[in-house]
């Protein structure tokens, strides 16, 4: 009797799991369901039940039928229901960070009536709650040479050609190491060895491209882009570190193959004797016709804020340098003397307001409080070699051209569709708050940057830490070094070699000498 009741009681068991496994599928396909795929079925089985069932709120909803708040007996009304969007591109439809989210914040009942209580009061929270997680796409890696590493919060991890960059992200290079990137408004920036840089911002808006990064320590090279034609210039490219370009159609070599492949005997040997550069030449040819192919684009002017710790430069469209050593002085140069492209210079203390213009395109020092600058007069040659390194660099702005062919026509095609830009390129465009936006970080960073100077100062002086303030070589001297040696066997026959080989020999060959 006791084994008969006790198998009575398996089989209820059984019975009650096999019903609670079908409820559950029977939950997950009902999720699965769709509005349009209601909407297209229309039996009277459907409209009893599933309607009934299931509420329409306002906004974008993946799994609601479209007649919730006009139904009385559910007694909704219309300001009551959570607004909602379609999520932006990367987003989940779930606000829930998983990753991150700790069970006992989770599960906190203190925590979940203070949510609550702003939610009730801020219909368009799951909104603002998007825009606010969103981090945009800044840019893309174009060439790592040696160790480069990317901090997203507190996880790292090393990045090289094509790894993508996004909103947050502290991106540095190790010893004897160097790195482009490629920003999507078309900027280039080039990190020099032993170089931390905070991409903090990226913001579009109808009338310029944003970028607000912090230089921590070392050197960075700030390049937007120019509608002018690239001047035709055959000596040897400067920063030869980073060649070739894992980007085979844009190195030179590239176009001394297609040449070769059209030339007899004599002229090949012609040409040698020579020393022939009309590969070089060719390049530049196709860089600037491709340059004025994308000047219809409709491109955004760029503006950089680039701070230091003792030291904010302001560039409209302006190209420049900037090198700055923890607890010693900054240098920072201006690169061009094009109309309508300016440079700023705001100085440390709390009421230092002032803003200057940045006319002359020497080397200037700031001090290492920041309440001062003037003419550099020490270690101008250091400074003249890191100038040097990015003074021919046309595989560089070919790569850059080919790229704002690739990746930002289709996204410039849309600046003015605020929806699309969102949703399907995960870009907010900003309007009038832009500029109140850059106002407020520009006063911000000169309050909170004067702040952390005698906070380094404190951390340098309990730790009897000695810094070196001059400028020193360790930014450019791997470099400097490929520049020199390249020079030496610009024609050895190891060099014209890479002209003669193969489709597949050349690709292999990109591989091998482009990381």
């Amino acid at each position: 009797m006791f084994k008969l009741i006790l198998s009575a009681f398996a089989l209820s068991l059984s019975t009650f799991q096999y019903c609670a496994s079908a409820q559950t599928q029977g939950i997950d396909q009902f999720r699965e369901v769709h509005v349009e795929d209601i909407l297209e079925i229309e039996t009277d089985e459907m409209v009893d039940s599933e309607r009934e069932i299931l509420p329409e709120l306002k906004g974008f909803q993946k799994f609601t039928s479209p007649d919730h708040h006009e139904k009385s007996d559910w007694k909704v009304t219309e300001k009551e229901v959570e607004v909602d969007t379609r999520p932006l591109k990367g987003q989940s439809y779930s606000l829930i960070p998983w990753s991150t989210q700790k069970p006992e914040d989770y599960l906190s009942i203190d925590k979940w009536m203070a949510d609550r209580s702003f939610k009730d009061k801020n219909p368009d929270w799951k909104i603002r709650l998007r825009e606010l997680s969103q981090t945009e796409t800044l840019g893309k890696m174009i060439q790592c040479r040696g160790t480069c590493e990317v901090f997203r919060g507190s996880n790292k991890a090393n990045v090289q050609h094509l790894s993508t960059l996004i909103e947050g992200d502290e991106l540095r290079t190790g010893l004897n190491s160097s790195a482009w990137v490629f920003l999507m408004d078309g900027s280039l920036l080039r990190l020099g060895a032993e170089t931390s840089i905070s991409l903090i911002e990226f913001n579009l808006s109808d009338k310029a491209a944003f970028h607000f990064y912090r230089l921590n320590q070392g050197h960075v090279f700030w390049h937007p882009r120019s509608q002018n034609e690239y001047v035709a210039d055959t000596a040897p490219e400067t920063d030869s570190f980073n060649l070739p370009l894992l980007i085979k159609e844009a190195n030179q070599a590239y176009f001394e193959r297609e040449i070769f492949k059209t030339q007899n005997d004599f002229e090949r040997s012609f040409e040698f004797a020579k020393l022939d550069d009309s590969a070089a030449l060719k390049q530049v040819k196709n860089l600037n016709e491709l340059k004025l192919k994308n000047n219809q684009i409709g491109l955004l002017p760029s503006r950089m804020m680039l701070i230091a710790p003792n030291v904010s430069l302001l560039s409209d469209g302006a190209s420049l340098d900037l090198i700055y050593r923890v607890g010693g002085k900054s240098y920072f140069k201006k690169r061009t003397n094009i109309e309508n492209q300016n440079v700023k210079i705001q100085l440390r203390g709390y009421s230092q307001t002032d803003v200057s213009d940045l006319t002359d395109s020497f080397w200037f020092e700031v001090a290492e409080n920041g309440r001062n600058f003037s003419k550099a007069q020490e270690d101008l040659g250091y400074l003249e070699i890191t100038e040097l390194l990015t003074k021919r660099i046309r595989t560089i702005e070919y790569a850059r051209e080919l790229w704002i062919e690739k990746y930002v026509a289709p996204i410039a095609a849309e600046f003015t569709n605020r929806e699309k830009m969102a949703i399907q390129f995960g870009y907010k465009m900003w309007g009038d708050e832009g500029q109140k936006r850059f106002d407020f970080m520009f006063e911000y960073m000169r309050r909170i940057e004067t702040s952390n100077l005698k906070a380094i100062d404190t951390l340098l002086d309990k730790n009897e830490i000695q810094v070196k303030k001059g400028v020193g070589t360790e930014h450019f001297q791997s470099a400097l070094n490929s520049y020199l040696l390249g020079l030496k066997k610009r024609y050895t026959n190891k060099r014209m070699q890479v002209r003669e080989m193969t489709d597949l020999q050349y690709h292999v060959w990109v591989l091998r000498n482009g990381k």
